[in-house]
């Protein structure tokens, strides 16, 4: 995975709560001029390394703060009440491994770097299939 500056994280999370519609170019700049060595990254590293993330954690608290209501399986006449639980922690595992593996390719800097995570492809899904079955 990249190198994350903490400092430049911080920056961009403390723009980012003072003007949170502020568009990538003008964040990309100000951050430039916050930390000059972080104009060696493109457009797309910066993102996904940092606003992308700042984004993401705070999506992730205010699920788990309640900001969003867990959605629940639809449960059958058939079903076992804990069948719907099951179906619910698996949906949330396999959710966990497809983000951590878009993040993997977000965070791709180089070509070679994508290929790399591409060829570990099998490690997700026998991650996704674990998240099914429970294994």
């Amino acid at each position: 995975m990249p190198e994350v500056d903490e400092k430049v994280m911080s920056f961009v999370e403390t723009v980012l709560d003072e003007d949170p519609d502020i568009q990538l170019q003008d964040l990309f700049e100000r951050t430039k001029e916050f930390k000059p060595s972080v104009g060696q990254l493109s457009k797309r590293q910066f993102n996904a390394r940092y606003p992308l993330q700042v984004k993401r954690r705070r999506a992730l608290a205010a699920r788990k703060t309640g900001g969003e209501q867990l959605r629940k399986a639809p449960v059958t006449a058939g079903d076992a009440p804990g069948d719907a639980i099951h179906q619910s922690t698996a949906r949330d595992a396999v959710r966990q491994v497809l983000l951590r593996f878009a993040v993997e390719i977000a965070g791709a800097e180089e070509r070679k770097d994508l290929v790399k995570v591409l060829a570990d492809v099998d490690r997700y899904v026998d991650q996704v299939l674990e998240g099914v079955t429970g294994e």
